[in-house]
């Protein structure tokens, strides 16, 4: 599906997703980081749109009505490592792996 103002791919066909509850969160690149950067507006969202030198991208919404976090990628798994649940971890921050 295509997005007729930017021509951009829906969310729908990545197969990779993480849906993230509020807290707060680090994002690093877990692989090699992007060589390209987007970011788009809309009433519902913030969108950053990471390309890859292979053309694999990764998506990162962020919603304006909870600030809740939604990410896809056709490149790779999302990895999640929860240090808010842990008490005893030294950075109370959790980091999302970016594929």
């Amino acid at each position: 599906m295509k997005d007729s103002t930017k021509g951009w791919r829906a969310v729908d066909p990545y197969p990779y997703e993480l849906r993230l509850p509020l807290a707060p969160y680090r994002f690093v690149w877990k692989n090699e980081p992007a060589v390209a950067a987007e970011k788009r507006r809309s009433s519902l969202y913030t969108e950053e749109r990471y390309t890859h030198s292979d053309g694999t991208v990764v998506i990162i919404r962020v919603y304006n009505t909870d600030g809740s976090f939604h990410i896809v990628s056709d490149r790779a798994e999302i990895e999640l490592i929860d240090n808010a649940n842990d008490p005893g971890a030294p950075d109370p921050v959790s980091l999302v792996r970016l594929p």
